[in-house]
């Protein structure tokens, strides 16, 4: 294998750290749960337009994530946890990644706009996850702590958007699944603000961990979220979505979550991670539930 060959495909490698795999794999994740979910349990389910959802999906969240990263380079620069990414690392130009993010969005976009010609919503929904996301929360994190509710909306946007993707409209059903991921969000990155506090102090992030000198703060959002989480991942179930193993599974599944937050209380600095790996399991697991178990 010749140099310009290694050096190339490394210059992909780069490429795809850009993309943040993992996150976008969830979004995209969100988004087939939000179409499977809008399917009425007996319909056939057409994996082929679930398939071009998510090729779809994964251009835009590839140019949420890309374009994110281009913007906040100088700041990640700082933190111990993000210094190594590839534009702050001189891997890749800044320029060169806001290039590829936008061209990730338009092929996207107009995805999204060939295969649901007739539910323009789809587009709609799946644009306004990438403005609110880099026009709106990736700005607004150095400007005031609310930036992690106000970045909860693109968070659960890609599985409204798989919901309208089969149902052509946003109605309660479809609002009651994306207040789930909503919801999920906020007690799940008050545990990341926490861990990573001083990182994020040191690069001027306005979390809401830079006004908790102790942690209870933490301690007492986290767990008013939960409780939170536990109320909302129950509606699909109460507006008939949802059935009776869904009911029993949310239920065990939220006992454990809840009692992973309570935990906080005796000992935040020693539990807060388990509470954040417990929280990175409850979402699949409900997400999954959803899938299998509709009425």
């Amino acid at each position: 294998m010749t140099t310009a060959i290694q050096r190339e495909m490394q210059k992909v490698g780069y490429y795809i750290e850009l993309v943040k795999p993992r996150l976008t794999a969830m979004a995209l994740f969100s988004g087939a749960v939000g179409y499977v979910a809008a399917v009425p349990a007996g319909m056939a389910i057409p994996w082929m337009t679930v398939l071009h959802l998510l090729i779809a999906l994964g251009f835009v969240g590839a140019a949420s994530n890309i374009m994110n990263q281009a913007m906040e380079h100088n700041l990640d620069k700082i933190m111990d946890r993000t210094s190594d990414r590839p534009i702050p690392s001189g891997k890749v130009e800044e320029m060169e990644a806001k290039a590829l993010s936008i061209v990730c969005a338009a092929i996207g976009l107009l995805y999204l706009y060939i295969v649901f010609p007739k539910k323009p919503l789809v587009t709609i929904l799946a644009f306004l996850t990438f403005i609110s996301y880099v026009c709106v929360y990736t700005p607004m994190k150095t400007k005031s702590s609310m930036n992690t509710i106000v970045g909860a909306f693109p968070g659960a946007l890609p599985l409204l958007t798989g919901w309208v993707a089969y149902r052509g409209v946003a109605d309660f059903q479809g609002f009651s699944v994306f207040a789930i991921v909503f919801v999920w969000q906020l007690p799940h990155f008050f545990s990341i603000a926490w861990i990573y506090k001083e990182d994020y102090m040191k690069a001027g992030y306005k979390m809401i961990s830079l006004y908790d000198k102790t942690g209870k703060q933490a301690v007492v959002l986290i767990n008013v979220g939960t409780i939170a989480l536990g109320f909302t991942s129950f509606i699909p179930f109460l507006v008939d979505l949802t059935g009776i193993l869904y009911f029993f599974g949310a239920f065990v599944a939220n006992v454990l979550n809840m009692m992973t937050a309570l935990l906080l209380i005796k000992d935040r600095n020693k539990y807060m991670k388990l509470y954040f790996y417990a929280s990175i399991i409850w979402l699949p697991f409900i997400l999954t539930l959803l899938m299998i178990d509709r009425t």
